[in-house]
């Protein structure tokens, strides 16, 4: 990963993450990685509701949303299009051990990251060796707690795919190893349940919307692996890559779903 072009802490380009912070500590703590263009955050009211729900979920301080708006769009001036990375810990820590005080001042962290290459023209998906652990009590939220992701990613590094899907302990497909996943068939489209596991992330958040404004069926539902070997085709989604098609999934030839040019211009057209 190249350096980010710059780093605010506490909305100080000087500022420095002291050795006590418990985000280091204990990974206690949110982030955000937020798609801006042209000087604005992209759809900045899901990070900002998701944020809410994790600070709320963890019962960490919350900055408030004007200042992390104009820390955000401060950072998101310095390319046409970059990746903002904001990061919200419950602060340094006040005694040793694992449980806060309650008294803890928290810490905001922010960088500006230059815009990724784009993916290859073949984007081929297979099923990860890793499971994930299940607790509804961190499901759907973006924590710090991202081991998980780093395993698959290292079993990502040699593979021979773009992306691995992630089972829970139980079985069920949950997501990507960084990103949300949605199977397309003849009369519907599916995305796996997030109640025991896995991020819920803002670009799945919109393809939700967009179903529902385009009027195209889409049900949640447990993913099994037999339902995944059903399927006719299959996309990922994040906010760098929008709406990616899989082209194959555990060597499996998949098609291009006609349904995702129309929900990536329904998103695209709702991004601020």
């Amino acid at each position: 990963m190249a350096p980010p072009l710059r780093a605010l802490v506490n909305g100080r380009g000087d500022g420095a993450l002291l050795a006590l912070d418990r985000g280091l500590h204990f990974g206690d703590g949110v982030f955000e990685t937020i798609r801006c263009m042209a000087g604005q955050p992209c759809w900045w009211p899901l990070h900002w509701q998701r944020l809410q729900l994790g600070a709320g979920r963890l019962a960490l301080p919350l900055p408030a949303q004007q200042q992390l708006v104009a820390e955000v769009t401060e950072l998101a001036r310095m390319a046409e299009r970059c990746l903002v990375k904001l990061i919200l810990t419950r602060g340094p820590a006040l005694a040793r051990g694992y449980a806060p005080t309650g008294d803890e001042t928290g810490t905001r962290i922010a960088l500006c990251y230059e815009w990724p290459p784009a993916p290859p023209p073949m984007f081929r998906v297979r099923t990860a060796q890793l499971t994930l652990g299940e607790n509804p009590a961190l499901a759907g939220i973006k924590h710090l707690n991202r081991l998980e992701q780093v395993l698959a990613q290292r079993e990502l590094a040699v593979a021979d795919c773009e992306e691995l899907l992630l089972c829970a302990s139980s079985g069920a497909v949950i997501c990507g190893s960084m990103s949300n996943v949605f199977l397309g068939f003849e009369d519907a489209l599916v995305t796996p349940d997030l109640e025991q596991c896995g991020v819920a992330g803002v670009m799945r958040a919109l393809v939700l919307q967009a179903c529902a404004a385009l009027q195209l069926p889409l049900r949640i539902a447990t993913v099994t692996p037999a339902l995944l070997v059903g399927a006719a085709s299959l996309f990922v989604t994040n906010v760098r890559l929008g709406l990616q098609t899989a082209h194959s999934v555990d060597g499996r030839a998949l098609r291009v779903d006609p349904r995702i040019a129309s929900l990536q211009r329904w998103i695209d057209a709702h991004a601020f």
